[in-house]
């Protein structure tokens, strides 16, 4: 062994210095050479004798030179730089090949790289908190009342917590916002109630100061926060001395305790800073049907998410009580949470880039082939020679190699320009390093691909080239000889492959981009152009009392309503797409209440003139006005989805329901009016029923959105609109201003780039088969070319020569569509979930990329087809 590592220790010392040893081998050669010349000059030779029988007795110096090399250096790598060099030569030669086959390549590779590197983001990237598969996300499962992942309740979480087995720990959040007034203008920041243990859970400990102990959650304990890392050096310019500070949030103070590291989050990028829970036993009984709060867990080891759940569920029917039917809980890895609807949709334009990356390998195949056919003297000529033919696949390799790693490169380069517009595929949640880039992991893909494909596209040619018959390529050159029938086959096999394989990409894009077309031009219930939209979050205890709130709501719309250009301004708790939830359990009067089937409706609070503002339609009855006012009789508006789901055949105006079960103390409220469906959690979630009160009749949400309709653009009275609010409240935040058609763009955004992204490669697609069908056919042309002569000096017209060309390349098609048709059929089941409106089997989006792809395919064939019908029967005779 020892005596092997010391030899190909000298093998590589040898070949790092071979060119050193090179000359003076070259410089040993010459002087012996020069020896035997005198030697032969005095013998009497003359001096052109002397030199070649001197060279006739050494044996030839490139063989000695050859054998030299093998025994001091590595000759595999000699080889291989060889084929290279050779190879580079090649494609030099031809650069339209060269340029072409690269191109193509290089935007196959670079396709494929920019999926997966979203893809690894999303799917195989660790999460940034400790152990991160074991943290799971606990839901209440009320699949019954149309919440199948539902939030808990604190009484729930408090069970759960206490008497679960397969959990380490458990924590819970809650969404919410505190207003920061006392350092400069007052900011709006999105906060996060968690209970004390939330970070060790996670496994994160905080950059500066400390995160929550168990005595920050003690009821009564001195108010602390934790602050993200983007307001610390946004608002407070990471100065470490904050630490121990107060900050006035609401109008109370809170110590700052911890700052999180860069990039920390949990599940909402914007939220700005964490404060504890602080629950009493009453708070937490007095909430026990209220589901508000978001959990998650830390699975103990050895424990996998079926056990889990399996426990979970046994233990909720356990804690069942008279008023909590069920407590069964869904247990869901975090990664499964972050990702979402996101993970299908990368699975398919995985997929379809490598069905991309398959039909440009297909394609290179073709060409390789064809261009083989060209070489096949020069192979004949090697082999003649004494080249094996291993070595012949060899060097064939080499080129496929040499140019799949140039495209790689290519590739790779325009991937990670590629890649900053599909971040927005990358789940808000899960974008914690910020937008991937290029890394060691996409180098490595990259490089794989790229030999991968090289070899994929280059095997074949290369065993064919291998393959060819001495004596016949010698005396034939080659050119017309082709490549046999088997290589023809092969040809019309590689074809009928991109053709079923486009079909495939074009049915999937045209059902995406119906899917699109269905839910961008839906009716969402409102009409979002000319509309502002903003938040004002209104602090407590300062306005606690409901009086105070009206009072403010009241006078910021009477001053925004007053400015020029508005034309009506309205309040409400949640802004159309922005929440499908804030449900309530509702009973309608004289109806009998099913226990397992309760009645669960979305819940809105609203200014009068709210509706106007959106632009909902009125269906019946009549609007809330301004005399709905707290004195008056209890009054809602519902949507069409509520009056049709509760009251059925009946005309709901007039009718009475309550929020709550029948024996809860909650007035009851009149039906005065139906509008128009609206959505609320996006333009592809469902409807829910919907019932709208007057804000200075509930107490139960105060509302913070507000929407202004504009007679023009609603960006430039963004300013005027902050200054009316400051005017009633100069400590107010106003948030989140953005126009409510940007909130509709927003929500339709991953369904445009889906569509958009399959539709992109689909065209690629189509354009890489349309070129193999024309490169089959021209090169079918070409070496046809003395028997369409011969066909033509026999008395065949032109149509005939084009009926028989297109009839070829029509053959092939049909081939490759029934394929193509039958796969899409099956594979786009995998797209049905992703489709909005459209079913995976829509008639015409097939029928549509038929045609299309007919035509191109009409287009590919047409082109050689002319040029077969225009040749002149004497030269093509005489051709060679």
């Amino acid at each position: 062994m020892w005596e092997r590592l010391r030899t190909w220790g000298s093998r590589v010392w040898c070949w790092a210095r071979m060119r050193r040893l090179d000359q003076d081998f070259a410089e040993e050669l010459e002087s012996h050479t020069t020896m035997l010349i005198e030697e032969n000059l005095h013998r009497g030779m003359t001096p052109e004798e002397a030199r070649r029988q001197a060279l006739l007795r050494l044996g030839g110096t490139a063989r000695l030179r050859e054998s030299y090399r093998e025994q001091r250096g590595l000759p595999r790598l000699d080889q291989v730089a060889q084929d290279l060099r050779y190879a580079t030569r090649m494609f030099r030669k031809s650069p339209g090949f060269t340029l072409f086959a690269g191109a193509a390549l290089a935007l196959g590779i670079a396709a494929t790289t920019a999926v997966f590197s979203i893809a690894n983001a999303v799917l195989l990237r660790p999460l940034p908190y400790r152990d991160p598969s074991r943290l799971v996300m606990v839901w209440q499962d009320d699949t019954p009342y149309g919440f199948p992942r539902n939030n808990g309740s604190p009484w729930a979480f408090q069970q759960w917590k206490q008497s679960n087995h397969v959990f380490d720990d458990m924590a819970a959040l809650t969404h919410d916002s505190l207003n920061l007034t006392g350092h400069g203008n007052p900011e709006y920041l999105h906060t996060d109630t968690v209970t004390p243990n939330f970070f060790s859970v996670l496994g994160v400990n905080a950059a500066v100061g400390r995160t929550f102990t168990a005595d920050d959650g003690r009821p009564g304990a001195p108010l602390a926060l934790v602050m993200g890392y983007g307001l610390w050096v946004r608002r407070f310019g990471a100065d470490p001395q904050l630490i121990g500070q107060d900050l006035l949030l609401n109008g109370a103070k809170y110590t700052v305790v911890g700052v999180m590291p860069r990039g920390f989050q949990f599940l909402d990028p914007a939220v700005d800073l964490w404060v504890p829970a602080q629950w009493t036993p009453e708070f937490i009984e007095s909430r026990k049907t209220d589901h508000f709060l978001t959990m998650v867990a830390r699975m103990r080891s050895g424990i996998s998410v079926p056990l889990a759940s399996a426990e979970m569920a046994v233990l909720g029917k356990q804690l069942a009580t008279g008023d909590v039917s069920d407590l069964t809980a869904v247990v869901v890895p975090l990664r499964e949470q972050l990702a979402g609807d996101t993970k299908p949709a990368l699975l398919v334009l995985l997929g379809a880039v490598a069905f991309v990356l398959l039909i440009a390998c297909a394609n290179l195949a073709n060409l390789l082939l064809a261009r083989g056919s060209a070489r096949q003297r020069e192979m004949a000529v090697r082999l003649a020679l004494g080249a094996s033919r291993k070595r012949i696949v060899q060097q064939m390799l080499a080129e496929s190699l040499l140019l799949a790693c140039v495209a790689g490169v290519v590739g790779l380069g325009l991937a990670a320009r590629v890649t900053r517009f599909l971040g927005g595929m990358i789940p808000p949640g899960m974008a914690v390093d910020g937008q991937p880039g290029v890394n060691g992991t996409l180098l490595a893909f990259t490089a794989a691909v790229s030999i991968a494909t090289g070899v994929l596209f280059g095997i074949l040619p290369a065993m064919r080239s291998s393959q060819v018959e001495l004596v016949g390529s010698l005396k034939q050159g080659g050119g017309k000889a082709g490549v046999g029938a088997g290589g023809q086959r092969l040809r019309h096999v590689l074809v009928v492959s991109e053709v079923a394989l486009a079909m495939v990409l074009l049915a999937g894009a045209a059902l995406m981009i119906r899917s699109f077309e269905k839910l961008y031009r839906q009716d969402p219930g409102f009409r979002a152009e000319h509309v502002l939209t903003l938040q004002t979050s209104l602090p407590r205890p300062k306005y606690q009392d409901m009086a105070r709130r009206s009072e403010f709501y009241r006078e910021v719309l009477q001053r925004v309503e007053s400015l020029p250009r508005v034309i009506s301004a309205g309040y409400t708790t949640y802004l159309p797409l922005a929440d499908e939830g804030g449900g309530s359990v509702v009973t309608v009067e004289n109806h009998p209440q099913d226990p397992d089937h309760m009645l669960v409706a979305n819940v809105r609070v609203v200014s009068t003139d709210y509706f106007r503002a959106i632009g909902m339609t009125l269906r019946q009855g009549r609007l809330l006005d301004r005399k709905d006012g707290p004195d008056s009789p209890k009054v809602a508006v519902i949507n069409e989805s509520m009056a049709r789901t509760y009251w059925q055949a009946e005309n709901p105006v007039g009718q009475r329901f309550r929020r709550g079960l029948l024996q809860s103390k909650t007035p009851w409220v009149t039906v005065v009016g139906i509008v128009g469906d609206m959505r609320q959690g996006g333009m592809n979630v469902p409807v829910r029923p919907e019932a709208y009160f007057p804000f200075e009749q509930a107490d139960f949400f105060a509302p913070d959105s507000l929407a202004v309709r504009t007679a023009g653009d609603p960006t430039v009275l963004t300013e005027e609109v902050r200054q009316q609010i400051w005017a009633v409240d100069k400590e107010e935040p106003v948030a989140a201003v953005m126009p409510l058609q940007q909130m509709v763009e927003d929500s339709v955004s991953p369904a445009r780039l889906q569509a958009s992204l399959l539709g992109g490669f689909a065209a690629m697609a189509l354009l890489l088969a349309s070129l193999g069908i024309y490169a089959v056919l021209s090169f079918a042309v070409t070496q046809r070319t003395q028997e369409i002569g011969v066909r033509l000096a026999l008395g065949a017209r032109p149509a005939d020569v084009l009926r028989m060309v297109v009839a070829h390349g029509l053959r092939l098609f049909l081939l490759g569509l029934a394929i193509g048709v039958a796969a899409a059929l099956a594979l786009s089941r995998l797209l049905a979930h992703l489709l909005f409106g459209v079913s995976a089997g829509d008639p015409l989006s097939y029928v549509s990329v038929t045609l299309l792809l007919a035509a191109v395919t009409l287009l590919a064939c047409y082109v050689p087809a002319r040029r077969a019908m225009r040749l002149e029967p004497m030269a093509a005779l005489r051709y060679e």
